[in-house]
This record gives structure tokens, sequence and C-alpha cells, in this order.
């Protein structure tokens, strides 16, 4: 186990580029100094909320331009972030496509829109950076597309603060916030699921995706009798009849969207989750080995499915591996697992028990360790760019665009599987050289995101030592090599051999396009 005693900076850097978004200048040097217990400490004694970003966030003004209609007025204008302070019933109208209920498309993206740049406000700005790494990872393991429905992009704030409000709790009360966010119910069209036609797209998802995964299914076996059975009598496995009895356990999870339900009354249209017992199927289930007793109380049937699945033993080894390999990389680290596994189980009934897994994971040499290794993502790698170079960082819908090209559009990858982790994406001729291009502008400040106070002390300084320095910030001492590589080629290119202050930037531009700066 990692002690308190002082830590090599390099591996405090490389902590910090995985645990969080990459250091801020002096943050690895702290780390290095006080150790890893007591950086875990501080992240997880962090409240939710900070006050001090909440109000750059509300300071934000986002562009919204737009031609309404023949006769109307033209819209252009910078807004703060609205519709993100909004309740789900406040936004729902956005969402509204009855005929001749009309609205401009910016208008019903501005929740999407939003959220994205507030993001990335908060994984660069937030203090609490294990969070906001456990609330990337989250919306990747609960993923849903914006694009597939404007009800799911209208609700993306919902589905955002559901998962925000559990990132470090209890899995079990994670698991309900998301079999009930209304973006999830739309997406997956548990919404309309119903008895007699129950719609298996959710809990097939809820089963491989979200809690006992893909190597669980036992899809040959006829039923849970056929196949083995755990110490307790559960079978280690699930099988089609799981996934058709579990559909039938959750019809009536819906949401309140104007819809007639008794043939007298109707919905409210609020867009919030509403269990309709009308819609429940209702009758004797089997689900994992359990018998669910007929007639029972509301939503009992859909909580006893998801019971079974936050306690099953494969949802922990399933869990943990994947955190291992968000967190840590490839190869995955084994004994990292087993000990964020057996925390899992151990913390099963506590208010923090993905923290105690975390902080298992984390509590181990191979945090430290550079064989796992991974290619970092377009939001990483604006989010490490922004902090190793301390930008004032305000970001931009031009920078949402640049990393679609790069790889990654937030909230917008299609399949319900998540933003990949393997880099064979990132990495094609394409998204490549988007990559370099958005991390050039970064350093740059060409899309308006902010310019780094790095680079006046350093103008007009010869341009071994600029390179070094930048380098530095970068990657600490293991920058080293990549400084002296920069300024060998910007002086057989013939550039100045002291830089101005653009070209400081443009020398900070080349050390982020640096492979060793693109993995963590």
């Amino acid at each position: 186990m990692i002690q308190a005693a002082p830590i090599a900076e390099a591996g405090a850097r490389r902590f910090l580029a995985r645990a969080a978004y990459g250091a801020c200048p002096g943050e690895a040097a702290a780390l290095a100094r006080h150790g890893i217990p007591a950086w875990l400490d501080r992240q997880l004694a962090l409240p939710a909320e900070e006050p001090a970003l909440e109000a750059r966030i509300d300071g934000l003004l986002i562009p919204i331009r737009y031609a309404p209609g023949p006769g109307e007025q033209f819209t252009d204008e910078r807004r703060p972030p609205v519709t993100l302070r909004q309740s789900q019933a406040e936004r729902w109208p956005l969402a509204d496509q009855r005929p001749g209920y009309r609205m401009p498309a910016a208008e019903r993206d501005r929740p999407r829109l939003e959220l994205t740049l507030v993001t990335l406000l908060r994984k660069t700005a937030a203090e609490a950076q294990l969070r906001e790494r456990l609330v990337e990872f989250w919306h990747d393991h609960f993923s849903l597309a914006f694009q597939a429905d404007s009800r799911v992009a209208v609700s993306l704030p919902e589905h955002d603060r559901r998962i925000r409000a559990h990132a470090l709790g209890s899995f079990r009360a994670l698991l309900e916030a998301m079999a009930t966010s209304p973006a999830m119910l739309v997406y997956l069209n548990n919404h309309s699921s119903r008895a007699g036609a129950p719609n298996e797209n959710y809990a097939r998802e809820l089963l491989e995706l979200h809690t006992l995964g893909q190597a669980a299914y036992r899809g040959s076996a006829r039923s849970g009798r056929d196949v083995p059975q755990l110490p307790d009598g559960r079978p280690a496995f699930y099988v089609d009849a799981d996934v058709w009895e579990a559909a039938r356990a959750l019809t009536g999870w819906s949401i309140a969207a104007g819809q007639a339900f008794d043939g007298l009354r109707t919905l409210p249209r609020t867009g919030e989750f509403a269990y309709v017992a009308a819609w429940h199927d209702p009758y004797q289930k089997r689900f994992l080995g359990r018998d669910l007793d007929p007639f029972a109380p509301a939503m009992a049937h859909g909580r006893a499915v998801l019971d079974a699945l936050a306690e099953h033993p494969a949802t922990a080894r399933f869990l943990c591996t994947k955190l291992a390999r968000f967190l840590l990389g490839d190869p995955v680290p084994a004994a990292a697992v087993a000990r964020a596994e057996t925390a899992f189980r151990r913390h099963a009934a506590r208010d923090d028990q993905i923290a105690q897994a975390v902080r298992a994971l984390l509590a181990g040499p191979e945090a430290l360790d550079p064989a796992p290794a991974r290619i970092r993502r377009p939001l990483d790698v604006v989010a490490a760019a922004a902090r190793a170079l301390a930008l004032p960082f305000t970001p931009t819908p031009g920078l949402i665009g640049q990393m679609a090209l790069a790889g990654q559009l937030p909230f917008g990858w299609g399949p319900p599987d998540g933003q990949p982790l393997d880099p064979e994406g990132y990495l094609g001729a394409t998204a490549l050289r988007a990559r370099w291009g958005m991390a050039i502008a970064l350093a740059r400040n060409s899309g308006g995101t902010g310019l780094s106070p790095l680079y006046a002390p350093l103008a007009q300084t010869p341009v071994a030592e600029v390179a070094a320095r930048l380098a530095e910030a970068a990657l600490g001492p293991a920058g080293a090599a990549v400084g002296a590589a920069v300024a060998g080629v910007w002086t057989a290119a013939g550039r100045s051999a002291r830089p101005g202050p653009a070209e400081v930037a443009e020398l900070a531009g080349w050390v982020l396009t640096a492979p060793a700066f693109q993995t963590a």
C-alpha cells in the first residue's frame, strides 16, 4: 500500500493525470510532498458544489443566434446558462413536438449546449477533481445520446444532476436514479413499456451494460436453473428470461408527458418521472432466482430487480474492472480490481460505497506505475491543457466542434455502451490532425478560450529555455526531452531565437501535441 511518505514528482503527475485532469502549476509538487492518502482524504471530503465555481458558471455568456421565422426578429444574443438552472418541468416545453408548437432548433438545443460548456469548465476548474472524474465515468457508464430524441436532449441537465448527486455515493441509489432518469427512460424506450407488451431495450442494457456485464450472460441457457449457482443458491449468470422478467418488473416506469392513462385522466406535461400503476404488469415474476410476489406495492418489482443487480457479485466485478481501466489504463491491474471489488461489496450498505471502492482502487502501487496507460480522450486533453497552462479558461461552442472532429462529442456517442476508451478512434489521420489543431488552438487562444499567464515572462527568452519551461509546466521533470526536441525543430525551421509572445504560445501548442502529454 502507498504510505503517506513523499513520492517522486513524476509519479505525482502520473497520478494526477489519472485520478484528476492533470496538474495545475505547483500541484504535482504538493502531492509529491504530502502523499496520495492525504490527497484522497481531501478529495473525498469536498462538497458536491463549490460556490466560486458556481459563480463562474453563472457568469458564462453563451452565444445563441438564429432566425425564428418570417417577420420575426433575428436573435443574436449571449445568455447565461439559464436552462441549466431550471427544473425538469421548466425545461420540458423545449421538447414539445405537438403540431403547431414551433420552437427554433437553437432553443431546443440550448440545455445540451449549456451542459456541455459547463462540463468543460467543471473539468478544468473544479477543486473536486476526483468527483469530476467519477462524473465522467458514470456518464459513460449510463450513456445516452442527445441526438436520439429532443426529449433526451432537453432532459440532459436532469440526468447530469442525478449522476453528480450519487457519483461517490451508493451504487444502488445511483442505479435507481438512472432507472428513473427521464433522459434514460426515453433513450432506451422504457417510458413506453406497458403490461402485456413490455419493451426490453432498457432491461437488456440494465443487465449487460449497467450492472452484471456481458461476461455474465449465458444466452444459451433456458433459465437460471441451468447456469452455475453462487454459494447462496443464486444464479451466477443471467439468461434471456431474466431480461424479460426485468422488463416486466419495470413496466409503468415512465415520464409525465400528457399521456392519457385510464380513459379519464392524463398525466401532466412536466417530463418528470412518473410511475403509472395501470401500465404495470402486477403478476408474479422470477428474477435471478428470486420470486417476486404478485400485486406488490408500487414500484416494488422494479426495485427488487435493482436490489438483486446491485448486490450481485458479477456487478461488483464488472464495475470495478471498468473503473480500473478508466482510471489506471490497460492492462487492467488485477490486484487493484480485487481491492476495489472487496471494498465495493464490503461497503454495499454505506452511502459512500463508490468512494470507498475508488479509494481502495487508487491506494496501491498501480496508481503510480507507468505500465497501465491510456490515450487521453479529447475532453481530457482540453482539461489537462487548460490546467497545465493555467488558462483563465472559457469554454466555447467552437471548442466543442473541435472535440467532435477529434473523436469525442460530449453526450453524443450514439450506442448505449459509452464513449470508448480504446485508442483506435482517436488516432486515425483525421482525428489526430483535429487533436493537434485543438491543442495548438488552446495554447494560442485562437478560439477565445483564454491566454496563459505563463507566456509573458518567457517572451524574448532563448528558445531552448522557453521550450524547457513550457514542457516542464506540462510534463514536469519528464518534459526535458520534449522541450529539447521542440526547441530543436523550432531552430531547424529558422524560427526566432528569442520568441515573441505569440511565438511562445505557438511553442506551448507544440509541447501539448507531444505523445508524452497525450497519454496518461
